[in-house]
C-alpha cells in the first residue's frame, strides 16, 4: 500500500529571525544591481560574510506541525501576518518617529513576544530541559527494573513539538505583559558612525540589579528589568516598567558601549551589522564606565567584609566552644 504523501501548503524554509526585519540592516553601500546584503559575524567577531536576508537564519519546517502525514503551517502563517503588520508600522510610523495607536502597539508587542520565543536559542533551551527530564526518568525507571516507561515515552513525544507548543501558548501571554509596560524608542544621533546591530537572538532581557550575581536571571516580574530589540541601525525599541515613553536620542557611546555590547554578548552564534567594520567595545565584558568600576569595587568590598565577618564569627564561636 502506497504511503500517503505529505501535502505542501506552506514554506519549507522558515526564518527564526524574520526576513523583513533583517532587511532593515542591509549594507547601504551595496553595489548597484546587486541584491542587498547584511554582514554576518561569528559571535567572537570573526569570519565576516555578506549574506542576503532571505538566505540566513532559516530552518526546515521549524514551526510546522505534522498530523497523520499532513503538514500544518498555521504557526508560520500567523507569524507572517504579524511580521507584515509590524513591518508596515515600522516603515510608516516608527521610522518617521510618529506615535503609535493602541492597535499598532499591540502588533508591535506581538512581534517582539514572538521574536523572544521563536529563535533557535529558545528552542534548544526548551529541548535541553525536556531531555534532562527524559534522562532522569530513564535512570529512575532502570533502577526500578522498568525498561519502557510510559512517562518517558510521553516526554519524548512532547520534546518533538515543545518549541511550537511554547509559541502557541507563550506569544499571547508575553504580548499581554509587554502591552502593560512602558514603550520607548532609542534613536542614534549619528547612525552613520554609531549604528545598532542585531543577532540570531535579537531580544535582550536585562536587569542591572542582577549583574553582581550569577544565581538569578532577568524576568518580567522584576521592577528594573528592561527588554531591548534593535529595529534598524538607527532605532531600538525598549520596554520597561519605568515611566519612559516616546522617542529619545542616545549618544554614540551608549549605542556602542551599552546596547550593541549587550546585543553582541546575547547573540547565540552570530550577530548582524550593516557594515563590515566592528568595534572593540562590542566585545568588552564590562562597560568602560568609571562609575561602573566604582560599583564593582564597592560590591567586592562588601562581599569581602561579609566573608571576613563570617570568618571572625565562626572562629570566635569555635574558640569559645573549645573552652
Amino acid at each position: 500500500m502506497a504511503k500517503k504523501k505529505k501535502k505542501n501548503q506552506g514554506p519549507k524554509n522558515q526564518h527564526f529571525v524574520p526576513r523583513c526585519y533583517l532587511s532593515e540592516f542591509t549594507d547601504p553601500n551595496t553595489p548597484k544591481g546587486q541584491e542587498p546584503y547584511v554582514w554576518v559575524f561569528d559571535k567572537n567577531g570573526k569570519n565576516p560574510k555578506k549574506r542576503a536576508p532571505k538566505n540566513i537564519f532559516t530552518e526546515t519546517h521549524l514551526y510546522t506541525f505534522e498530523f497523520e502525514g499532513e503538514l500544518d503551517f498555521t504557526i508560520e502563517k500567523s507569524l507572517s501576518a504579524i511580521e507584515s503588520k509590524s513591518s508596515y508600522i515600522f516603515r510608516n510610523k516608527i521610522r518617521h518617529k510618529k506615535s503609535l495607536t493602541k492597535v499598532e502597539q499591540g502588533y508591535l508587542c506581538a512581534f517582539v513576544a514572538a521574536q523572544l520565543q521563536r529563535t533557535l536559542s529558545f528552542k534548544d533551551n526548551q529541548e535541553n530541559f525536556i531531555q534532562q527530564l527524559i534522562d532522569h526518568g530513564t535512570q529512575m525507571s532502570l533502577v526500578h527494573g522498568v525498561t519502557d516507561s510510559a512517562q518517558v515515552r510521553q516526554w519524548k513525544e512532547y520534546k518533538k513539538d515543545i518549541h511550537k507548543l511554547q509559541l502557541v501558548d507563550g506569544v499571547p501571554f508575553l504580548a499581554n505583559i509587554l502591552s502593560q509596560m512602558s514603550l520607548a524608542f532609542l534613536c542614534s544621533k549619528n547612525p552613520d558612525k554609531h549604528w545598532f546591530i542585531t543577532s540570531d537572538d535579537p531580544c535582550v532581557l536585562f536587569n542591572p540589579d542582577l549583574q553582581w550575581q550569577k544565581f538569578y536571571g532577568p524576568g518580567f516580574g522584576q521592577k528594573n528589568v528592561q527588554l531591548t530589540l534593535a529595529l534598524s541601525p538607527e532605532i531600538t525599541v525598549m520596554f520597561t516598567w519605568a515611566n519612559f515613553h516616546g522617542y529619545s536620542y542616545v549618544c554614540g557611546r551608549d549605542v556602542d558601549e551599552m546596547l550593541n555590547r549587550m546585543t553582541r554578548s546575547h547573540s547565540y552564534k552570530e550577530f548582524i551589522a550593516p557594515h563590515r567594520k566592528t568595534k572593540w567595545i562590542w566585545f568588552s565584558r564590562v562597560p568602560m564606565d568609571p562609575s561602573f568600576f566604582l560599583k564593582i569595587v564597592r560590591n567586592q568590598t562588601h562581599i569581602g567584609l561579609h566573608r571576613l565577618f563570617r570568618w571572625w564569627k565562626y572562629r570566635h564561636f569555635y574558640a569559645r566552644k573549645r573552652k
